[in-house]
C-alpha cells in the first residue's frame, strides 16, 4: 500500500535524529493543540464548532545549587497555556458518492503564551505571546472523498516581553579564586538591553494528507513556521526568528469493536539560524508515542486511552485520556532522562519533570426536523 510505504520512509527519516532541543512548540500532547500544530487542522472534524485548551508546566519547584555558589534559590519554571476555537465552513460544498462532504473550509483563532519565571536571585522573567487567525481548505479526492488533501495558512503577531534590568549574564558571575566572594555582580556585565518588549508579525503555512475510513484514520502533515523570519529587537542589533519545520503523523486503527491503537509521531527541526549574523541556534526534536484505547459502548463515543512514549535524548512520557461524546480530556507527565538542566544546574535528587492538562469540546448544533402530522382518510 502507498500509505505503508510513506509511513516506513517517515519512520526511517525520524530514526536518524540524535538530539533534542527546540524553541518553538514544545507540547507533549501535540494532538490536543491542533491549530498550534498545523493550520490545516482548522475545521478538520465533524461538528458545528470546536473549542479547547492546554496547559503545560515544566521545571517548576527545582532547587538551584550550582557548583561553587551553594543553594541560591527557587525556580518557578515555565508555564505555557494555549487556547483555540475553530469551525468548519462549506461555502462550496461538494458531496461524494456516499453522500459525505468532499470539500470544505475552516476558520479559527488560537492564542498561546510561553512564560519563564524566576531567576538565580530575583523574579526576572521572559514571555512570548502568539495570537493567530488560521484558514484551511480541505479537498476530498476520488469519488467518495475519503482521502483528503488540506492546505492551511496562519497569520498573526508575536509579542516578546522581558524584565530587562533583572537578568544575570556570564560576565557578571564572580568565579572561585577571584578577589570577591563567589557570587554575582551586575556592574561587571557589558550587556545592555534596549527594549523590554518587541512585536513582530508571524506566518505559518501547512499541508496535510489524510484518510478516513471505517476502521483506519490517519493524518500526515507538515508546516513551515515563521517563513518570513520576523525580526525583533532587545539589543542594539536586530534578531530574527528562525524558520522551523513541524511534521506529524497521527493514526487511529480500530482493533475489532472494543479496542483501538493510536500511534503518534512528532518531528521539529530548525531550518535557519535564530540570528542571521552569528550562526544562531540549530536543533531538532523527535517525539514518538503509542496509545491504547478501549471503547465502552457500541457507538464508540466513550473511549479511554492509556499509553506513553519517548522524546529522544530528553524524557519518558506517560499519558492517559478519555473521550466522552464531544468532550476530550488528556493528562501527560514527562520524566526527564537527560543530563541537561536537571543534572548540572539543579540538585540531582530533584529531577526535572513536566505535566500537561488538555481539554476540548466539539459542539454539534443541528436543526431539529419538523415532522408535520399526516391525516389518513380511511376508505369505506
Amino acid at each position: 500500500m502507498r500509505f505503508l510505504k510513506s509511513l516506513t520512509i517517515g519512520l526511517l527519516l525520524g530514526a536518524s535524529a540524535t538530539t533534542v532541543q527546540a524553541q518553538d512548540m514544545h507540547f507533549t500532547m501535540f494532538d490536543m493543540v491542533p491549530l498550534e500544530l498545523n493550520p490545516t487542522y482548522t475545521g478538520y472534524y465533524s461538528g458545528t464548532f470546536r473549542i479547547g485548551g492546554l496547559y503545560r508546566s515544566q521545571w517548576g519547584g527545582l532547587s538551584i545549587s550550582p557548583d561553587g555558589f551553594g543553594s541560591v534559590g527557587g525556580f518557578s519554571g515555565y508555564q505555557t497555556p494555549s487556547a483555540y476555537i475553530d469551525a468548519p465552513l462549506a461555502p462550496f460544498p461538494k458531496k461524494g458518492r456516499e453522500g459525505n462532504v468532499k470539500s470544505w473550509m475552516g476558520a479559527g483563532l488560537s492564542v498561546t503564551m510561553d512564560k519563564a519565571n524566576g531567576g538565580l536571585l530575583d523574579d526576572s522573567g521572559l514571555s512570548t505571546l502568539r495570537a493567530s487567525l488560521s484558514l484551511a481548505y480541505h479537498l476530498g479526492l476520488g469519488e467518495n472523498g475519503k482521502t483528503i488533501l488540506s492546505f492551511g495558512l496562519k497569520g498573526g503577531i508575536m509579542q516578546f516581553r522581558t524584565t530587562a534590568d533583572q537578568y544575570i549574564y556570564e560576565d557578571a558571575i564572580i568565579a572561585n579564586g577571584g578577589t570577591t566572594t563567589p557570587g554575582f555582580d551586575r556592574t561587571l556585565t557589558s550587556e545592555s538591553l534596549q527594549n523590554s518588549s518587541a512585536t513582530a508579525p508571524d506566518f505559518t503555512g501547512g499541508l496535510m494528507l489524510s484518510h478516513r475510513s471505517r476502521n483506519i484514520r490517519f493524518q500526515l502533515a507538515t508546516s513551515l513556521n515563521h517563513f518570513t523570519t520576523p525580526e525583533y529587537n532587545f539589543l542594539a542589533t536586530e534578531a530574527k526568528m528562525p524558520m522551523t519545520l513541524l511534521s506529524n503523523f497521527i493514526m487511529e486503527a480500530d482493533l475489532g469493536k472494543r479496542f483501538q491503537l493510536k500511534p503518534l509521531l512528532f518531528f521539529h527541526n530548525i531550518l535557519t539560524p535564530s540570528v542571521g549574523t552569528d550562526g544562531g541556534f540549530s536543533a531538532y526534536e523527535l517525539n514518538a508515542q503509542l496509545l491504547f484505547g478501549i471503547h465502552f459502548n457500541r457507538a464508540k463515543d466513550i473511549t479511554m486511552y492509556l499509553g506513553g512514549g519517548y522524546r529522544v535524548s530528553d524524557a519518558a512520557i506517560a499519558r492517559v485520556g478519555i473521550d466522552i461524546k464531544g468532550f476530550s480530556f488528556g493528562f501527560a507527565y514527562d520524566i526527564n532522562l537527560g543530563d541537561g538542566l536537571s543534572y548540572n544546574a539543579f540538585a540531582k535528587n530533584n529531577r526535572g519533570t513536566a505535566f500537561e492538562l488538555g481539554v476540548s469540546y466539539i459542539a454539534k448544533l443541528y436543526k431539529v426536523a419538523v415532522v408535520e402530522d399526516v391525516l389518513f382518510c380511511p376508505r369505506f
